[in-house]
């Protein structure tokens, strides 16, 4: 195999490296300056294909680090979106494990500030379902949920119900839209029931 082109890239410390005139991959600063790496130079197939996964790993790290300075994902976000950016399982699995053990990466405590930003417009329920989607496992979930309390849930039923009661008639279909408009926010039915009982007293036309 020849290398045939290195060429900068428009982001700092990286190159695309072209092999035989084929784009061959992103390459660090680094990986170029460690193995030696130069246009025309003639190189092992096996050489060359373990120098690439080296800097993949290290490339793939770099990547979800930086996307974690911007976004707070769980640890399937953050190995779907690496998976996009075409990194192979072995090189996500790497930056995945050295951000965990760094800290960096922790489904706990993901989980806990997404129900916080969450809880005040809907019900645990349809948060937990949320999270089931992003990957946060059912022990996380259930440990999460344990700690909710009844009352605040309810309180917080409660501020959406007044909210949707507000400057509508006392009737038994607006009653009924409020009682289904708490549950597709996520609350428990006795909780949705509880609630729109109080709001909604008195006769109903």
């Amino acid at each position: 195999m020849k290398i045939t082109e290195i060429k900068k890239s428009k982001q700092n410390m990286k190159y695309h490296l072209y092999v035989d005139d084929v784009f061959f991959g992103v390459f660090l600063d680094e990986i170029l300056a460690k193995y030696a790496l130069k246009t025309g130079q003639e190189i092992e197939s096996e050489e060359l294909y373990a120098i690439k996964e080296e800097n993949d790993e290290k490339l793939s790290f770099l990547t979800a680090t930086t996307y974690l300075e911007k976004y707070n994902v769980s640890t399937k976000g953050l190995k779907d979106y690496l998976y996009r950016k075409g990194f192979k399982k072995s090189a996500i699995e790497s930056a995945v494990s050295k951000l965990k053990d760094y800290g960096y990466l922790d489904d706990r405590t993901f989980a806990k500030n997404y129900f916080e930003a969450l809880s005040s417009t809907k019900g645990k329920r349809v948060i937990a379902n949320k999270l089931k989607e992003k990957g946060i496992s059912q022990e996380i979930i259930d440990e999460l949920l344990e700690n909710v309390d009844d009352e605040d849930e309810e309180e917080r039923a409660r501020v959406l119900a007044e909210k949707f009661a507000k400057n509508r008639e006392n009737t038994l279909k607006n009653k009924q839209k409020c009682f289904a408009h708490l549950i597709y926010k996520g609350y428990d039915y006795s909780v949705a029931q509880k609630i729109v009982n109080e709001i909604y007293q008195g006769d109903e036309r």
